[in-house]
């Protein structure tokens, strides 16, 4: 099982505990780890009297049919929205949008957020006992639910996609202790370490 100070330093094959390849017990595999790159994450900053404005913005600007509930998502073609907060939105995008939003928005204070995450796909039959090990929190909830919870007192969020599929954000200065600590339990379940995909090349239907 490659881990340790020679899967540090591996450039251009994304984070260092994340060596490509099976791992851990022998025969089924019950997790697999990806890690997503290249998603382009803008946060928005609303107050509840503009809520309906949000909204209409959404469906304008980005197809979005509603303003997603706190702690939910949804997403159209090309754009994956959100609602980390009651007043915050994020919104991920295969193109930075920073540049590209009309001044209007401005009054909603976009702010590219992409370099404080850290992306990672969990997948397979032990994905949610994987993440219960290291959260506590309840993975029975509906699918889309995006949830804020906490890996050795340190914040994220995690998005489940379905009862098999979870997307995590990890707080980038934390990322590397966090994806070690996560690669070394689902050895337990047999692990496949895929190599980092592009998003949303990796065409997973998130929501």
């Amino acid at each position: 099982m490659a881990k340790g100070p020679e899967a540090l330093g591996r450039a251009g094959q994304g984070l260092a505990w994340l060596v490509p390849g099976r791992h851990g017990a022998k025969g089924r595999v019950g997790v697999e780890i990806t890690e997503l790159t290249g998603p382009h994450i803008t946060q928005l900053a609303f107050f509840p009297d503009q809520a309906s404005a949000v909204k209409s913005m959404l469906k304008r600007q980005f197809k979005l049919a509603q303003l997603p509930d706190m702690s939910a998502s949804c997403q159209s073609e090309g754009t994956l929205c959100l609602r980390p907060e009651i007043s915050k939105l994020w919104l991920l995008t295969a193109q930075p949008l920073i540049d590209g939003l009309p001044a209007s928005m401005s009054k909603y204070y976009p702010l590219d957020i992409s370099a404080s995450k850290v992306c990672l796909q969990l997948s397979g039959t032990e994905a949610a006992s994987l993440i219960n090990r290291q959260a506590a929190v309840d993975l029975s909830c509906p699918d889309g639910q995006f949830m804020a919870t906490g890996m050795h007192h340190i914040g994220m969020h995690i998005l489940k996609i379905n009862s098999e599929n979870y997307l995590l954000f990890l707080p980038s200065s934390f990322a590397e202790s966090l994806a070690h600590s996560l690669f070394e339990i689902a050895c337990q379940f047999g692990l496949r370490v895929s190599k980092p995909v592009s998003w949303p090349e990796n065409g997973v239907g998130l929501v």
